[in-house]
């Protein structure tokens, strides 16, 4: 959690070096086309040139072997093969390691991989026929041009590379809204530790005060257990943003206490009742942070006591076992429901159906579970008038994050 502050400014350093490589990446890949297009055409003028010079130097008689061969053949990229009429191969050129091969006679190998390649060829451009008073005497099979490739392929390049960095800037914006989340929780977490401690210390002092008085110890001693709930209360607070205490614990006990401290707090009148069934036996040791573990339980069970309001009978059932090798704790009523309508914001920090509700039990419960502690905090099953129930898995084995 501490970590989280930073988050932000890491974030944003690395949208600039990414965006940066992008855009690198994308110039040196055009500017590499570019200066192979302009070679090119420096080529084709320097045949040109060269072909105007031997016309004029020579009154046209003909083209040297040497223009033929350092211009054209010698700068040609692409893979070719001239057969002759029987379409035997003759010569061939940028074909791989068949270009340090001379003739292909008493080698069967090279005669299948060229002719192989010769059907690619033709397959890439219609081959090309040489004529003599209308007799074929070679055929020129060529390939495409790795120029051309990669001119076909700059589009998707671009697409793919554009692509890609919507998909970490959505990714990145998440997780940036995430950091801020996470700091807003923290800083009020924190401030409402600060708000809840002061009045606190001055109560402490007037449960001293009371009691020297000798005031009624029973009203003394409910005040001092509220008052140390406070207490409690502000050191959970205290503990969202701060570096957590994982400690194996006996999450039945742990339990047993928060059962305990509900039902004292219950209605037990002729007009509602609720109680409690715990079906939990022997150890279940789960690392867990204590204080935030009960916290989370604590606000299902509030939740399913808010559910009971107006249920005569009601109860609030909670059962934990070992399931696939995690701890599995459920929490269950036979409350009002939840209403389909209200389903997908439940863990929506803000969202509550009580008047005065803050909205956080839930989403801070669902924060505890999974983030801090690796585990799933899940809506089991909920039926309106029914009741609602809400499952709780974690991990047997410290989970590092």
């Amino acid at each position: 959690m501490s970590m989280n502050k930073k988050n932000p400014f890491f974030l944003k350093s690395y949208f600039l070096v990414a965006l940066l490589a992008v855009s690198l990446a994308s110039f040196l890949y055009i500017q590499d086309i570019i200066f192979k297009l302009e070679e090119t055409s420096l080529m084709q003028s320097r045949i040109f040139a060269r072909f105007t010079s031997e016309v004029f130097t020579k009154n046209g008689q003909k083209l040297t072997d040497e223009i033929i061969f350092e211009e054209i053949i010698q700068n040609i990229k692409f893979p070719i093969i001239v057969t002759d009429s029987l379409e035997n191969p003759v010569a061939w050129r940028n074909l791989g390691y068949l270009d340090t091969v001379f003739s292909l006679e008493g080698n069967p190998s090279y005669q299948a991989d060229i002719r192989r390649i010769i059907g690619r060829l033709d397959s890439e451009n219609k081959p090309i026929e040489l004529k003599y008073n209308e007799n074929v005497f070679a055929i020129v099979h060529t390939g495409v041009d790795p120029l051309y490739k990669r001119l076909q392929f700059a589009p998707f390049f671009q697409i793919i590379v554009s692509a890609v960095f919507v998909l970490v800037g959505i990714y990145g914006f998440l997780f940036f809204k995430k950091s801020e989340e996470n700091i807003i929780w923290a800083g009020m977490a924190k401030e409402t530790a600060h708000q809840i401690g002061t009045p606190l210390t001055s109560l402490k002092a007037w449960v001293q005060i009371l009691k020297d008085r000798k005031v009624d110890e029973k009203i003394v001693n409910g005040i001092n257990e509220d008052s140390v709930r406070l207490e409690i209360i502000a050191n959970r607070f205290n503990k969202i943003g701060s570096p957590l205490t994982i400690e194996l614990a006996d999450v039945n006990r742990e339990i047993s206490e928060i059962i305990k401290y509900f039902e004292s707090r219950a209605p037990h009148s002729t007009k509602q009742s609720v109680s409690f069934v715990f079906d939990g036996n022997g150890e279940l040791l789960v690392p867990v942070d204590k204080d935030l573990f009960k916290w989370s339980i604590e606000n299902l069970v509030k939740n399913s006591m808010d559910a009971l309001t107006g249920i005569k009978s009601g109860e609030i059932r909670i059962e934990t076992k070992l399931e696939q090798s995690r701890a599995l704790i459920r929490v269950s009523d036979n409350g009002t429901g939840i209403e389909k309508k209200n389903l997908e914001k439940i863990f929506e920090v803000g969202f509550s159906t009580k008047n005065y509700g803050w909205g956080i039990g839930l989403p801070l419960s669902k924060k505890i579970i999974e983030e801090f502690h690796r585990g799933k905090l899940v809506l089991e099953y909920t039926m309106t008038g029914k009741g609602t129930r809400f499952a709780v898995t974690l991990p047997l084995t410290r989970q590092e994050g």
